[in-house]
């Protein structure tokens, strides 16, 4: 009677295995990337052009007397949701390292591993594993980019939504004010995330209305049911704080942005940003998005910078800004999610399949939508939607362990082609940076209390004095000689 004990045995050991195996993995590659974090300067363009500058002004490290914002630059600094940049400038501050900017990014990834976890259930190893996989992901966890701590968020908060119409029984108010939280992360770092964030809310409440309308109505919850209201108001002006400081400031949400509201033109510096390869340059911004999800047009496998912080490629071809999901792992992301909804209609499925398609609608006509590092929420969801229905008890199909195993390829693949660029402290320091960057003849010929103009982007900060003490003069940023004004210009 016991005939089948060995075997069972035998795969119980085999799991239990591969579960060690993913878990040292995860740990490798969660320590190795901290490693690189801490030792690598964030080097894509927009770390030097604004991100790091905006964090140190933030932090006091670099002050309006020492380094002049260019015109453009100050406009951005005064409108930009800047709460990545603050966290940023503090991580710099506390520790006097730059390269700790980095780790605001770095963070969201186990975060979100913890959320997951005690939401869903889902193995932390195996969101470590699914989530470095994703290209821009990986990319970004060791970058002083905010775009991936904003996309946590915003997959925090409509994975709430998600669970909550996939529970039967009414929304906690801990749930409630963790979507709060998520969603005000997300809405002050990145101002392209508004409309995601605005539309998981809106979900969220029209699941949590009709039991608040229930307390409301019943004498001893009543008072419970006021004040989740109450938080609910005061909660809403932090979530929105960026656009209604710009609104009250500037008479325009989205100051720098020039922007047009009902006929009427609403205040700003620069025009709103658009790009796209030639190629799609009329097309509709959902055939943008299929295209830049199955990865059209960007560079081959063979090369290294197939995959990179900004996808960035020459403007006149066809990959410009395009890709960074690896189009086979959206596929296959995208079928497992889809054959669950056909075969299972438990209330999970339902509510998992349909927030996604609702989710996969918004992303897909929103502005930029084929640059995925700024919706990068939509394949952070998708992964995390098919982790959770993997885990549930009961659940057909792959299990956990091939999900795993599947990760595993696809994130060897991905350090391949990027030949272990970001998850190895290959890169410079800031100080090997500074040493490269600024010319040491140059900067000897300036003299103390001297104003110069500097014109070398996207590293114009690296010039500023506080960075070659005891040397005192004013550093001036510019695009063109016209900026210079009074300051002589460095050549």
């Amino acid at each position: 009677m016991n005939a089948g004990t060995p075997p069972e045995r035998a795969g119980a050991r085999t799991g239990a295995i591969v579960d060690r195996a993913l878990g040292v993995l995860a740990v490798l590659l969660v320590v190795s990337v901290l490693v690189t974090a801490l030792h690598d300067v964030s080097q894509a363009w927009d770390s030097g052009y604004y991100h790091l500058p905006f964090a140190a002004r933030l932090a006091g490290i670099l002050p309006p007397s020492a380094f002049v914002f260019h015109p453009a630059n100050a406009a951005r600094f005064e409108g930009f949701p800047l709460l990545g940049e603050r966290l940023q400038g503090i991580l710099w501050r506390a520790t006097g390292r730059p390269e700790c900017a980095n780790l605001v990014a770095f963070a969201s990834v186990p975060l979100l591993a913890w959320f997951l976890r005690r939401r869903f259930g889902v193995s932390v190893s195996l969101t470590i594993l699914a989530l470095f996989a994703v290209p821009l992901v990986h990319t970004h966890a060791s970058a002083a980019y905010v775009d991936l701590p904003a996309n946590v968020a915003a997959s925090v908060t409509v994975l709430l939504a998600v669970q909550a119409f996939a529970s039967r029984g009414p929304v906690r108010a801990a749930t409630l004010a963790m979507a709060g939280v998520s969603a005000a992360v997300a809405a002050n770092m990145k101002a392209l995330l508004h409309p995601i964030v605005a539309l998981a809310l809106v979900a969220l409440a029209c699941r949590a209305l009709p039991s608040l309308v229930a307390e409301l109505r019943a004498h001893e919850t009543r008072r419970r049911a006021v004040l989740t209201l109450g938080a609910i108001v005061v909660a809403l002006p932090v979530v929105f704080a960026t656009p209604l400081a710009n609104l009250a400031a500037h008479g325009n949400p989205y100051y720098p942005v020039q922007m047009s509201l009902l006929g009427h033109a609403l205040p700003g510096t620069e025009g709103a940003y658009a790009s796209s390869p030639p190629w799609l340059a009329g097309a509709p911004r959902p055939a943008r998005f299929a295209c830049s999800l199955l990865e059209i047009g960007i560079r081959p496998m063979s090369d290294e910078h197939r995959w990179t912080v900004d996808q960035w490629m020459p403007d006149d071809s066809m990959g410009n800004r395009m890709g960074g999901f690896f189009g086979a792992y959206v596929a296959l992301n995208v079928a497992l999610l889809a054959w669950r909804a056909l075969r299972d209609r438990s209330r999970e499925v339902r509510a998992a399949s349909a927030g996604f398609a609702v989710l996969t609608l918004a992303v897909s006509v929103m502005p930029q939508s084929h640059e995925l590092r700024y919706y990068l929420c939509w394949m952070i969801v998708l992964v995390a939607l098919n982790l959770w229905l993997t885990s549930l008890p009961g659940s057909g199909g792959p299990g956990a362990r091939v999900v795993g195993g599947v990760a595993v390829v696809t994130l060897g693949i991905v350090i391949g082609v990027t030949r272990a660029a970001y998850v190895l402290p290959l890169g410079s320091t800031f100080q090997t940076l500074l040493r490269a960057k600024v010319d040491a003849k140059a900067l000897a010929d300036v003299k103390d209390g001297e104003r110069v103009c500097v014109r070398r982007e996207p590293w114009n900060m690296l010039w500023a004095p506080v960075f070659h003490a005891p040397r005192r003069y004013v550093a001036v940023e510019a695009e063109s000689l016209a900026d210079c004004g009074d300051a002589r210009p460095l050549e």
